[in-house]
């Protein structure tokens, strides 16, 4: 999928960012990300597409969420363990990421139609970027971050999303944000997280099973220009990640794979490449057992990568 920019695409919007994918339990794929004139425009609105099952054709993108006269942000889709899609946002009510709060609305069918925005989280200054997780327990754990001083969090619903508290503050130096998470087959969890301090790197955390107490450390061995990571555990139990490799440029985006929990990492794998950026990864895994990747092309188109976990072990 390649989102273009022109009117003749069907999408009037020069930037095109911060997409995520989710699987719905008919096997429709649907990508949502922030469009608009600029980041933080007015105009900047949540849209949509999606690719039916067997289709290799993806629809002219709709509005799910678009705040009159300020910007809509960060989005994130979820697909929760009894086929409901959910999507977490940023609703701004001022010109920076600090006046925003977090909304959602939700979809029983696949995403065709959707609920009337309500708020999620009870705070201001709180980010998304990357998808909750449920764990073994039935915990739902949603990382976040808060902007002002760039430190990530867990907040935790134990109410299938009616309510959420918050883990503390993850402070570190380096600094660090848009934590992305995943469960390890000992019920502990472990974190992705972006660099917040431009010192080139990745950071890593590790949390019990409940997202409450984590400790964090900067990896030398991950390169990043302080640019948006996912991670994702495959069905196999192994922990695949994706980020940009190299410690000043947004590209290449490559794909790494861990098979100890996070400790170490295969080598990067290319997903795309070319200047200035292919950037901000949101991925799955599929329901047939491919690996779906969208991401940010110069921050004017959305791109969407399919392949096999065979093809990622090929030298």
């Amino acid at each position: 999928m390649s989102v273009p920019s022109s009117p003749e695409g069907g999408l009037p919007f020069p930037y095109n960012h911060t997409a995520s994918i989710v699987e719905a339990s008919n096997g429709v794929l649907l990508v949502a990300w922030g469009a608009g004139s600029y980041e933080l425009a007015p105009d900047t609105r949540i849209v949509a597409s999606r690719r039916a099952a067997g289709s290799s054709q993806w629809s002219a993108p709709v509005t799910l969420a678009d705040k009159p006269g300020f910007a809509d942000a960060n989005c994130v889709l979820f697909l929760d363990d009894v086929g409901m899609l959910h999507l977490y946002y940023v609703e701004m009510f001022g010109d920076n990421f600090c006046l925003g709060r977090t909304m959602q609305i939700d979809s029983t069918d696949a995403g065709a139609t959707w609920s009337t925005p309500r708020p999620l989280l009870d705070a201001f200054c709180i980010l998304l970027r990357n998808r909750p997780i449920i764990t073994a327990g039935g915990i739902w754990i949603l990382p976040a971050y808060e902007q002002a001083v760039y430190q990530s969090q867990f907040w935790r619903s134990a109410d299938r999303g009616a309510s959420w508290q918050p883990s503390g503050k993850l402070f570190s130096v380096p600094l660090n944000l848009q934590p992305a998470v995943a469960q390890l087959a000992d019920g502990s969890l472990f974190a992705l997280l972006r660099n917040g301090s431009k010192t080139g790197t990745l950071l890593d955390a590790r949390g019990d099973a409940c997202g409450i107490a984590w400790a964090v450390r900067e990896r030398d061995d991950l390169p990043n220009p302080n640019s948006g990571v996912e991670l994702i555990r495959l069905l196999t139990g192994e922990l695949l990640a994706f980020y940009n490799d190299s410690a000043t440029q947004r590209t290449p985006l490559v794909a790494a794979l861990s098979t100890d929990g996070g400790e170490s990492w295969s080598s990067p794998k290319i997903i795309a490449d070319g200047p200035p950026q292919r950037s901000y990864p949101s991925a799955i895994q599929s329901a047939d057992g491919r690996i779906h990747v969208v991401y940010s092309a110069n921050l004017t188109h959305i791109e969407h990568v399919t392949f096999t976990r065979a093809w990622l072990l090929q030298p």
